[in-house]
């Protein structure tokens, strides 16, 4: 079985989030953490996820600095991870060119999934 993260410092949004992907019946298990730091340690000593919902704005490590330390992690390694940056706000020209650069992260301008973006990640 396969695995999700949901990293997100809102308790309502990870909550509502699992409700969502249960229902679609997704065959992962999922795991939630409430900031980067807890996700990159999770994957420090964990098999990868195959998925990883990541909220922006955090505290103690926020998004980008996830993705920072993560590039770092990943140094020489394969990425088979997707990651799907998750933000209720719009983010600024440069902070989008700085989400473009990692091949790996796609930009959903949501904090909750519906089933329909849950369908369209799983089908790709």
């Amino acid at each position: 079985m396969g695995k999700i993260l949901l990293v997100d410092d809102d308790r309502a949004t990870n909550f509502y989030n699992q409700i969502i992907l249960k229902r679609h019946k997704v065959n992962y298990d999922i795991e939630v953490l409430e900031n980067g730091l807890k996700a990159i340690e999770y994957i420090q000593n964990n098999s990868l996820p195959d998925f990883i919902f990541l909220d922006i704005n955090m505290p103690i490590m926020d998004g980008f600095q996830f993705l920072e330390e993560y590039e770092n992690w990943l140094e020489g390694k394969a990425n088979t991870v997707k990651i799907y940056v998750m933000m209720s706000v719009v983010l600024s020209e440069d902070k989008l060119t700085k989400l473009s650069q990692y091949n790996y992260v796609k930009v959903l301008n949501t904090k909750v999934l519906t089933q329909t973006d849950i369908h369209i990640i799983l089908k790709n």
